[in-house]
Formats: C-alpha cells, sequence, structure tokens
C-alpha cells in the first residue's frame, strides 16, 4: 500500500481534513493497482480571497524513476481534491504507458486471402462478380 504524506493539513479544520483523506485514500487504491509501493506528498494551501477560502492542492508521486506531479485550486474542496487526484492518476498512466495499445485496424491490403481483400477488389472494379 501506497504511503501519504499530508503537509499543511492542520491548516484545515477537523471536518475538512477527514474529507480530504477519506477522498484521497479513494484514490490511491486506484494507484495502488499501477504502482504498488508510491509514497505520495500532498501539499494542502489555504488562501482566503474576500472572505472566501481557496483551497490550492499540490500532489506528487514518485515513480520508478521520476516524480510525477499534479495540481489545482478551486473554491470547493470536494472538487479540487477530485481535480487533484485525476491529474495525477493520468499523468501515471500515461507516463508509464499503462493504458492498452489500441489494436491494428484490419488493412484488407495486408490480407493475404479472405473477406477484406476480395470485397475490397470487388468494390475497386478489378474482379467482377459471379
Amino acid at each position: 500500500m501506497s504511503k501519504v504524506n499530508y503537509i499543511g493539513l492542520k491548516s484545515l479544520d477537523a471536518t475538512e481534513g477527514e474529507i480530504l483523506k477519506t477522498l484521497v485514500l479513494k484514490y490511491l487504491v486506484k494507484l495502488d493497482r499501477s504502482l504498488p509501493n508510491g509514497n505520495v506528498k500532498f501539499h494542502v494551501k489555504l488562501h482566503e480571497i474576500g472572505g472566501k477560502v481557496k483551497y490550492s492542492f499540490h500532489a506528487r508521486v514518485k515513480a520508478e524513476k521520476e516524480i510525477l506531479g499534479s495540481a489545482a485550486d478551486d473554491w470547493d474542496l470536494r472538487r479540487t481534491v477530485h481535480k487533484v487526484m485525476k491529474k495525477l492518476l493520468s499523468s501515471v498512466e500515461h507516463k508509464l504507458k499503462l493504458d492498452g495499445q489500441k489494436q491494428e485496424k484490419f488493412h484488407p491490403k495486408r490480407a493475404k486471402r479472405g473477406f477484406g481483400k476480395s470485397i475490397k477488389m470487388k468494390l475497386k472494379g478489378l474482379v467482377k462478380f459471379r
């Protein structure tokens, strides 16, 4: 299981901290599938603008030889956590190439014998229909 190191968690109150931890742990299960022993650092920053609180999160995970990160900021706590963790998951999948490769499309030119080549030749007029 991956470890999470929260930095700046004391700036949040108790309920916000619990919400943050539960959401991050849900995404950590998904992250463990691709990086079983990844260490995640989660930076929490608060900005007060005009009496409202803006959340800014930065997440970093140490992959095999590289450090991958993501950042997001928003007015809503849950939305911001989802943004950061989705970006982190997509960057890990992209960097480690975990998404399946697309299957090669069927190319009638390369087909030796069979349905595709004969249909293409018939459509071009090279072979007459029987």
